[in-house]
């Protein structure tokens, strides 16, 4: 997706917190550590040293706190790069780390941009009584993932290092935000864990702001605001904050983190007030102005659009092959150079290189469609991961954009960078979000609609049979929804000659004593009906024989979700990130002499967004298991692990039941 938001970064968990941690960890390894035996030992206190000791038992997993943050902000009036008269922002910040244990380091992370510039870095070290500046040069990297092929968006890291318990460093840095509209969101927590956070704004009288308290219960902050001199000073205070820490399957940290969403929403200038974001009609002037910069030649697509739709005969199929087209055609690379981050590449630009970020590719199938006589409008929307209403006036709301198509009374919402996703089905990231529609000098506020479990199915069917102590079968297996999607994109994403192997997983389901053999699918091209994949299968292996019994187990496709038993340790919840309906059908037969001698009990089982319903039926000779798991609610929360846990063990042991198989 197209970055919308590019200040956010910092805070966003996959751009710059991925690559801190790898640099921490090389900096921490390796011949970097024996330049911590060169340096000259700063001189510790006794404070220092029995700070460090209680600090030391509270965080023993750290090797370095920052024991007072300070960020402070203030504003002056200028001009953005557009020529705008704009409110640009000045954010000094330092903090003072203090070392746990010997030879400990941390890599100070500072992100910038062409819009946030690093204006200056000093760190100091304690030597008695004084702080001695000691270097000011650090380790530039860009911050990017792998759809991106060029991203202005970078990060200083500043190497620490400690030569002992209780050494304390502190860090100066001074930024310059070109526009405020580009300081957005501002969270407490860090990557180390901070004792007193204190996050300030020195307001002048001309300027008109607000502060949105995000996630603030449940945590002991501090706010204040006293006016001096014209200047109104707002502080927030927030102590004993952990290091925020990654985990897998976390809650987006916008749910959970405490944060300040920050609002300039107009200043006074030589008499005249200058409106920035005072509601969601000048944030929709702000994309919309940058939307219509984007240069688009429409005329150039006039013979690409005439070849799409050449032998279409119907509207519904016209819309089909112009999305198909820029899904198949256009891929997802991202370069994100100053303005072109906010700006869409023009539609010949898109055309011509057959790539494009989420902003372009949404450009060009918007007008594609316009030029084939639809209403089609640009959009803007926030993924799932964001939890802000169109209707707060910030530019975080959005980092994501789409086509809206209003077609036989009905409102659709194309994503040109989900590939395989159908014409009518919504991709999941958007699902149940709001999306900031085009219309002119105005625009609308719509929610995409969100499926249900039933709607993304995965549904397996097993037929066995059993002779002496050879079990063997057919198996089938359907997917369908966001279900089919992913499998769609897995494949296509598959190295040349595996797609045999993974064919076969899915029917074999990771279970390494099936072996499936004649496995083979529907029509793999065709991205609009179910996926269903089928083959025969040896279990042989799975049948125990004592004294002439038989246990065996015909639960061979558990959906596993063991890897989502929560431990003590965990600091949030989880976010599945998938609604979902497994179903299960599995039956076996019996030779002629045989019978079924024991069965487990039923299981019916349901929380909090989440079901399962577990039935063994017995007709003669024939047992067959239906098992159906429904996870409506994609996200965990931490006050319901007890309540998951419980659920997730109960089908665990239902699935390692063995029927036992006697001769009559």
């Amino acid at each position: 997706m197209g970055k919308l938001m590019r200040s956010d970064l910092p805070v966003s968990g996959k751009g710059l917190l991925a690559v801190y941690r790898s640099f921490q960890y090389r900096f921490s390894t390796g011949l970097l550590f024996v330049c911590l035996l060169s340096l000259s030992a700063p001189a510790q206190t006794p404070a220092d040293n029995s700070l460090a000791d209680k600090y030391a038992k509270k965080y023993p997993e750290d090797g370095v706190i920052c024991v007072s943050a300070r960020k402070t902000f203030s504003f002056d009036i200028g001009k953005n790069e557009l020529g705008d008269q704009v409110v640009q922002v000045t954010e000094e910040a330092e903090y003072e780390f203090l070392s746990l244990k010997r030879f400990a380091s941390l890599m100070y992370p500072e992100f910038y941009n062409k819009f946030i510039q690093l204006k200056s870095f000093k760190r100091a070290a304690r030597k008695g009584n004084k702080f001695v500046t000691y270097e000011k040069g650090g380790i530039d990297r860009a911050v990017a993932d792998n759809d991106i092929f060029f991203d202005d968006s970078r990060v200083q890291f500043f190497p620490l290092r400690f030569s002992d318990k209780g050494v304390v460093q502190k860090v100066s840095v001074k930024k310059l935000y070109s526009d405020g509209r580009y300081l957005t969101r501002l969270f407490f927590h860090e990557p180390y864990p901070v004792i007193e956070q204190v996050i300030s704004f020195k307001v002048p009288e001309w300027l008109k702001m607000d502060f949105k308290k995000m996630n603030f219960a449940g945590y002991r902050i501090e706010a204040s605001d006293k006016v001096s001199r014209g200047i109104t000073q707002y502080e927030f205070i927030m102590k004993e904050t952990p290091a925020y820490k990654s985990e897998v399957k976390r809650i987006g940290r916008a749910y959970t983190d405490p944060h300040l969403i920050v609002q300039l929403r107009s200043f006074d200038n030589k008499g005249e007030t200058i409106r920035l974001f005072e509601n969601v009609d000048d944030v929709y002037r702000w994309n919309n102005r940058l939307y219509n910069m984007a240069g688009n030649d429409k005329q150039a697509l006039k013979t690409l659009l005439e070849g799409i739709v050449k032998g279409k005969t119907s509207d519904t199929a016209r819309i089909k092959a112009i999305y198909y087209w820029v899904q198949d055609h256009i891929r997802y690379i991202a370069y994100e150079d100053g303005l072109s981050g906010y700006i869409p590449a023009s539609v010949q630009d898109v055309m011509a290189k057959k790539y494009g970020d989420c902003k372009g590719m949404a450009n060009l199938l918007t007008e594609l469609l316009r030029m084939a006589g639809f209403d089609a409008r640009f959009s803007w929307i926030g993924t799932r991961h964001l939890p802000y209403p169109q209707t707060m006036p910030a530019l975080c709301v959005n980092n994501h954009a789409i086509c809206t198509l209003v077609y036989g009374g009905k409102t659709y919402y194309l994503d040109g960078t989900e590939k395989f996703a159908p014409f009518g089905e919504n991709a999941f990231r958007i699902q149940g979000k709001e999306v900031l529609i085009a219309n002119g000098d105005k625009s609308e506020i719509k929610t995409v609609p969100a499926t249900t479990a039933a709607e993304n199915r995965l549904y397996t069917k097993a037929e066995l049979t059993l002779a002496g102590e050879k079990l063997t079968g057919k198996v089938k297996v359907e997917l369908s929804g966001n279900q089919r999607t992913e499998f769609h994109q897995a494949y296509q994403e598959l190295p040349a000659g595996s797609t045999g192997e993974f064919l076969n997983d899915y029917v074999e389901f990771g279970n390494n004593n099936m072996v499936a053999t004649q496995v083979k699918t529907s029509d793999l091209k065709n991205r609009e009906i179910p996926v269903t994949i089928e083959g025969e299968v040896d279990l042989s292996n799975t049948v125990s024989s004592i004294s002439g019994d038989r246990y065996v187990s015909i639960d061979f496709f558990p959906k596993s979700l063991e890897r989502f038993i929560p431990d003590e340790k965990r600091i949030e919840g989880y976010d599945l990130d998938i609604v979902v309906k497994f179903e299960d059908e599995i039956s076996l037969t019996l030779p002629a002499g045989f019978q079924f001698t024991d069965k487990p009990e039923n299981l019916d089982i349901s929380g909090a967004g989440y079901s399962f319903k577990g039935i063994y039926l017995v007709e003669g000779s024939r047992l067959t298991l239906k098992k159906e798991l429904n996870i409506s609610n994609s996200i965990i929360r931490k006050t319901e692990f007890n309540e998951w846990k419980k659920f997730v063990e109960a089908i665990r042991e239902f699935n390692r039941y063995l029927v036992t198989i006697s001769k009559k």
